[in-house]
């Protein structure tokens, strides 16, 4: 782990692998190098890109004397997993605010907060879910505790400085290949890892952009809230001399398709290509979207000559059994012939 002025708790390995996926190039019919980088495999929680971001927020959690942690997302929120299963290996407790209703019948990652000890609560209006953890937090210190709120994603200065340490990862990894990265690819939604990204191949990465598909929002709404969580990074860093303007934040929204975790076709034909090809798998509300964005633009990229292009896999799939219909009914039509 590159190191700043802040401490990290060295949970997880780094520098995550840098693939190569020359199956799924020939699959795409493309002579543009294609790596994926593998932060699916981060070790803490059955892995994922928050880990990057807790590695620092919750080292900060640590330093505090925190001991309880308060977070919320969506129902099969990645971020509560992780921050939970970290929570879980510092001795704390950890409460999260879940958007959204209880099912009868628990899948993924809803299942897994269940097995790691989570103290769950529902919250269906996506408005009021900040609030109803500040009012926990307030609970909580009345009673004689030392809680420790974690924003969705973790998307805060302090976390993005995770994917400030990934963009330079992929530089060096890059190096040993003879390559430079031209063009990089990731899911954005709480927009915390495309600012770091971005501020990092500000910093480490010339010639590169880095480009979010939108998975739960438009474009001109991701855009500015990229733009504003990037530059805050900066200042964060004291990074003046980097110059930001809005043309600097690439989003696609044309794969939102109906919203936030609402299964796409195009989603879906992304991770039956990466499975078929990689045996990588991809999930139906980030990185299938993500990368159907990278499969639709992959082919107008303009490149160097020792270009290439990276997708960030950014981890989900415990999310993918809890979509197991659609994803089940859209294989089953893409069923090889026996």
């Amino acid at each position: 782990m590159y190191t700043y002025d802040f401490e990290t708790l060295g949970f997880c390995e780094f520098p995550t692998p840098l693939q190569a996926v020359l199956n799924l190039q020939r699959e795409l019919k493309t002579d543009k190098p294609l790596f994926f980088k593998r932060d699916d495999t981060t070790m803490i929680g059955l892995g994922g890109n928050k880990n990057r971001k807790l590695e620092y927020v919750m080292a900060d959690a640590k330093k505090q004397g925190a001991d309880t942690i308060i977070t919320w997302a969506g129902v099969q929120s990645n971020h509560c997993r992780q921050t939970l299963a970290y929570a879980v290996k510092l001795g704390m407790e950890c409460h999260l605010v879940l958007n959204g209703q209880p099912t009868a019948e628990p899948q993924g990652n809803l299942l897994v907060f269940q097995v790691f000890g989570a103290h769950i609560s529902f919250e269906p209006v996506e408005a009021l879910c900040e609030q109803r953890c500040l009012e926990l937090v307030e609970k909580l210190r009345q009673e004689g505790r030392h809680p420790y709120f974690v924003p969705i994603g973790a998307s805060i200065p302090l976390g993005s400085l995770g994917y400030v340490d990934s963009a330079r990862e992929i530089g060096e990894q890059l190096a040993l290949f003879g390559l430079v990265p031209d063009h990089v690819y990731l899911a954005s939604g709480s927009a915390g890892t495309q600012a770091g990204l971005l501020a990092g191949a500000k910093r480490y990465l010339p010639g590169c952009k880095v480009h979010g598909v939108a998975v739960s929002r438009d474009e001109a709404s991701q855009q500015a809230k990229v733009l504003e969580q990037t530059q805050d990074l900066l200042d964060f860093l004291h990074w003046g001399d980097l110059k930001l303007s809005l043309e600097d934040v690439i989003i696609n929204d044309r794969h939102l398709g109906e919203g936030y975790a609402r299964p796409t076709t195009d989603g879906l034909e992304a991770m039956a290509k990466v499975g078929r090809s990689e045996a990588i798998l991809l999930d139906p509300v980030y990185t299938g979207k993500a990368m159907a964005g990278l499969m639709a633009e992959l082919p107008h990229l303009e490149m160097r000559q020792n270009g290439a292009v990276v997708f960030v896999h950014t981890g989900g799939w415990p999310a993918v059994f809890s979509f197991n219909k659609e994803v089940a009914a859209y294989m089953q039509q893409k069923s090889p012939a026996s």
